[in-house]
């Protein structure tokens, strides 16, 4: 999560905005979270592996992450997405963590879960 935080400024100053669906994480509550706040607790897995389109990946993960965002230019919101997504890769795989973008969701039903009316950019899924 340290690196999701460190900024990436932009010219259009694009805001992505990072939930976590966290099902399996020593001494972290399973729940979904936006940055370190708890917004609702309990095991969401099945539910997010639905989301990303039935992908078992998204289900049987530690944390599933997505990157949301309410851009005003949406190239500029997919490349920050992406730099981010790459972030999380370099970390997890020198931390030998397992890690894999989702291209795929339901959109409508994933900002219903999120409670968001931000646009969903990514998502990837994080350890086993």
């Amino acid at each position: 999560m340290q690196q999701l935080k460190q900024p990436i400024p932009t010219e259009s100053g694009e805001v992505i905005k990072v939930y976590s669906v966290v099902h399996r994480v020593e001494g972290i509550s399973p729940g979904l979270y936006q940055n370190n706040h708890l917004i609702k607790s309990g095991d969401f897995s099945e539910h997010t592996g639905y989301l990303c389109i039935n992908q078992a990946i998204a289900r049987d993960c530690a944390v599933t992450l997505f990157f949301v965002s309410d851009y005003t230019n949406y190239q500029t919101a997919m490349q920050l997405a992406g730099f981010l997504g790459h972030r999380v890769y370099l970390s997890s795989n020198y931390l030998g963590i397992q890690c894999s973008g989702i291209g795929a969701f339901y959109d409508d039903e994933t900002q219903s879960f999120l409670e968001t009316k931000m646009d969903i950019l990514y998502a990837m899924a994080i350890g086993n």
